[in-house]
Order: structure tokens, then C-alpha cells, then sequence
């Protein structure tokens, strides 16, 4: 193959690299179906969500360890490039609390995680109001983690629930 119509234009050789990575999750399986995965690498990644969630409430724990540094640290400081980056702190802590939650069955963690990830993106904390939010959100992950909670309703869920709500509307 030529690169352009001159006859004298040096030759490109083009070369199919395999994805590494496919492979990894399956998707270089050859099989007959169209979009068929390897039942053997989704056992593999089932497991392995076993595996990471007898330790969820653990998991959340120190993520949530985590969060509450960053956010110490947010508080603390003036608007600038560092409360900017203590901020993707917080939002990232708070991201990947919901992923771990969600994924593991741990509802009402998950929904106040995205609260929490979701009214970060949106505000600057420039003002009280807004701090107070955000640690209601906190308070409310510090409970639920504390007490192993899971499930995303009844009483205590409802009350947590409530409770940000209230303030939310106060507060905004």
C-alpha cells in the first residue's frame, strides 16, 4: 500500500495489534455468537464481587475515612486552585463510595454517596450554608456505615433521609 498516488512515496505497513485488555473481559472470546462472553471470565469477575463485598462495610469505612480528611481539609481552606483540587477529592471519595455501595447491596450508602458526589459537582462551598449540607451528607454515610446499614427504606433509612432533606431545604 502507497501513501498518496506517487509511485515513489514510501511504503506504510499497517499492523493489527490485538486489545490486551479485551481479552481481559472476555471479549476476544471466539465464538459463534455475536457479543458472546466467556462464562468462565464472567464466573471469574462474579467472584471476585464476592470476594469484595464480604468486606463492603469495610471498604465504605475507609473510603469514607478518606472523604472525611479531604473534606476537613476543603473546609479549611480559601477559594483557590488547592480547595479546587480538595473538592475532585471529595467528589471522587464520594463517587466511589456509591460504586462500592451499588454494587454491593448497600442501597442507602449508595443513594447518599450520589447526594453527596451530586451537590459537590454542583456547588462551590464558597458559603456556610453549603458546608452544612455537605456534612449532613457526611454525618448521615458516618451512621449508616457505623451501623452496617444496608437497606435504602425503612424507619432509621427514612429518618436519615429526612433529616438531610430538612437540611437541604434549610440550608440552600
Amino acid at each position: 500500500m502507497s501513501i498518496g498516488d506517487d509511485e515513489n512515496a514510501p511504503k506504510a505497513e499497517l499492523y493489527n495489534r490485538s486489545n490486551a485488555l479485551k481479552g481481559k473481559v472476555g471479549l476476544n472470546v471466539q465464538t459463534n455468537a455475536e457479543g458472546q462472553l466467556d462464562p468462565e471470565k464472567v464466573q471469574e469477575a462474579d467472584a471476585l464481587i464476592k470476594d469484595m463485598c464480604k468486606d463492603c462495610n469495610k471498604n465504605i469505612g475507609e473510603q469514607l475515612a478518606s472523604l472525611v480528611r479531604a473534606w476537613a481539609s476543603m473546609a479549611t481552606l480559601d477559594q483557590g486552585e488547592a480547595r479546587t483540587q480538595k473538592a475532585q477529592e471529595v467528589f471522587t471519595f464520594a463517587h466511589d463510595i456509591k460504586d462500592i455501595a451499588a454494587l454491593c447491596g448497600y442501597g442507602l450508602a449508595a443513594h447518599f454517596a450520589e447526594s453527596l458526589r451530586d451537590y459537590v459537582t454542583e456547588h462551590s462551598f464558597a458559603d456556610k450554608n453549603q458546608r452544612i449540607i455537605i456534612q449532613a451528607h457526611i454525618d448521615a454515610l458516618v451512621v449508616i456505615q457505623k451501623n452496617n446499614l444496608k437497606d435504602d427504606a425503612g424507619p432509621v433509612a427514612e429518618e436519615l433521609k429526612e433529616t438531610v432533606k430538612l437540611a437541604i431545604s434549610k440550608y440552600q
